[in-house]
């Protein structure tokens, strides 16, 4: 990924270097062994190359996730991914790491997995459910009892990406994640991408159920539009949320959008269109979440202080 941010990419970073603070913790990118979304092998040294335009002199910190490769359902993958992130957690000290949890590993096998001190997250996802249509999944069919057993004995977050057309507004996703919050109060479920919102209004419509339950949060990775930011921040409150890059699949050019009664992810082949008819210049999908982050952080009158908790000191507190 050469050359990575084009002028209008560069115009935005400008304004958003005032607001960004000092310190970031990117409390969800990926690192992988393999090729995923257009990039080949690439772990921390390669991601602070690739945001270093953006964030600058800043001290960066992050949790490494893997990316759901198709390599990782076989052993050999498995282990050998397992492998390559105790070594990236060894040469970035200031770095978290999670281990991914597939939903036919046994209790013992999830413990033996965590090798590292700063192996502090699991992370489950709906593509390794034993299912054809894993975008329909529910939550106990990618997330299994003895994850959730590790997470709550060894107080580890869960970092779960919700799947099925109306995500928190689900109502076996709603079921679910009351249930186990209540089940297992040690572990920390993390929401991903605001619980999933890409469409927004499935957060909106949603997200005020689960306000009594303190070992919910929420990160706002790959949002590319405030009105899920906000509804999250208004009724959830400032300190159980925390910013994420979703990187490498952030350093493509587009962003998801609101559309009818779903979301649309726009990408290249879709702005070669827009252009044709539109004088629109594309940014990438971290530069447009940031850009919705800062415009949420406005419209919600966010003081520097929770700014500073959002971008670093809330990720710190859930994560580690």
């Amino acid at each position: 990924m050469q050359n990575l941010y084009n002028q209008y990419d560069s115009e935005a970073i400008q304004i958003l270097d005032d607001f960004l603070p000092d310190k970031i913790f990117d409390g969800h990118m990926h690192i992988s062994l393999f090729p995923f979304c257009e990039k080949e092998r690439f772990g921390i040294k390669e991601y602070k190359k690739d945001i270093n335009p953006i964030f600058g002199q800043r001290y960066i910190r992050g949790m490494a996730l893997a990316a759901p490769t198709e390599e990782l359902k076989n052993s050999v993958g498995y282990s050998n991914t397992l492998n390559f992130f105790l070594e990236e957690l060894d040469l970035h000290k200031d770095f978290l790491g999670s281990i991914l949890v597939k939903p036919n590993q046994s209790y013992d096998e999830i413990l033996s997995s965590l090798k590292h001190e700063r192996i502090k997250a699991l992370k489950c996802y709906h593509s390794y459910a034993a299912r054809d249509n894993t975008t329909n999944a529910d939550i106990h069919e990618y997330l299994s009892k003895d994850a959730l057993e590790v997470a709550d004995k060894l107080s580890l977050a869960v970092i779960i990406h919700l799947v099925k057309e109306k995500s928190l507004s689900d109502p076996m996703n709603m079921q679910e994640i009351k249930l186990i919050a209540k089940k297992y109060p040690n572990a920390k479920f993390v929401l991903a991408h605001s619980a999933r919102a890409f469409a927004a209004w499935t957060a909106i419509d949603s997200v005020s159920e689960l306000v009594p339950y303190e070992n919910i949060f929420f990160d706002f990775s790959a949002i590319c539009e405030s009105p899920s930011v906000i509804g999250i921040l208004n009724k959830i409150g400032v300190s159980r949320c925390m910013w994420g890059s979703d990187y490498n699949v952030s350093m493509l050019l587009g962003k998801a959008i609101s559309f009818g009664d779903g979301f649309y992810w726009l990408c290249e082949k879709d702005i070669t269109s827009i252009q044709e008819r539109a004088n629109i210049h594309p940014r990438h999908i971290i530069i447009e979440n940031l850009m919705a982050i800062r415009e949420a952080s406005k419209l919600s009158d966010l003081s520097q202080n929770d700014i500073e908790d959002l971008f670093y000191n809330n990720a710190c507190k859930i994560l580690e």
